[in-house]
C-alpha cells in the first residue's frame, strides 16, 4: 500500500513538472488569444509623395548614421604622428627583413661532405648523411654542381664550395 502510495505520488509530481515545463516553453497555451492583423498599408495605397517622404526618411537616417560612425572614429583616431600599436605597416616589415638579411654575414648551413659517387652521367654526394644529386636542395642550400672531390652549393644566391677533403686551416670558401 505504501509503495502504491509513493508510486503515486511521484507520478503526480512528474506530471506537473512536465506540465510547468511545458507551459514555460510556451507550449501548452494558457487562454487563446485572438490576435488583431497588423494593419499594412498596401503598396498601391501609397501616394509618391509618402513615398518620396519615407525615402527621404531613410536617406536623413542613413546620413545621420554616417555622420555619428565618422565622430566615433574621430574619438578613437591616434593623433597625428602618434603610432598606432595594432597596426603593423607590410612596407617597414618586408624592410627590416631585408635590412637584417643584409646585415648578416651570409654563411651556408652546416654541412658535411662524407663522400661522392663519382659517375659522368648522375655523380651522387653524400652530404649530412643524406644522398643528394645535382639539383636537390640540403638546408636551403641548392646543390649545383658535384666534381670528382668537390660539391658546389647556392645559399641565397651566392655560390659555396664544399671540399671532399678539407685540410687543416682550409674550410668551404666562396667563389
Amino acid at each position: 500500500m505504501r509503495v502504491k502510495r509513493e508510486f503515486i505520488i511521484v507520478a503526480v509530481l512528474g506530471l506537473v513538472l512536465v506540465l510547468v515545463w511545458m507551459w514555460v516553453l510556451g507550449i501548452v497555451p494558457g487562454k487563446k488569444r485572438v490576435r488583431e492583423p497588423i494593419e499594412r498599408p498596401l503598396t498601391g495605397q501609397i501616394s509618391p509623395e509618402e513615398l518620396r517622404k519615407k525615402a527621404e526618411e531613410a536617406a536623413l537616417s542613413l546620413s545621420n548614421w554616417l555622420k555619428k560612425q565618422g565622430e566615433i572614429e574621430e574619438m578613437l583616431a591616434y593623433q597625428e604622428g602618434a603610432r598606432d600599436p595594432f597596426h603593423l605597416s607590410l612596407k617597414k616589415k618586408e624592410e627590416t627583413k631585408e635590412e637584417i638579411k643584409e646585415s648578416l654575414p651570409l654563411q651556408p648551413p652546416k654541412l658535411v661532405l662524407k663522400g661522392i659517387a663519382w659517375d659522368e652521367t648522375k655523380p651522387l654526394a653524400l652530404i649530412n648523411g643524406l644522398l643528394a644529386k645535382e639539383g636537390d636542395t640540403i638546408q636551403g642550400a641548392r646543390i649545383v654542381k658535384i666534381d670528382f672531390e668537390r660539391v658546389v652549393i647556392r645559399y641565397r644566391s651566392k655560390e659555396f664550395v664544399i671540399e671532399l677533403i678539407e685540410w687543416k686551416g682550409k674550410k668551404s670558401s666562396e667563389i
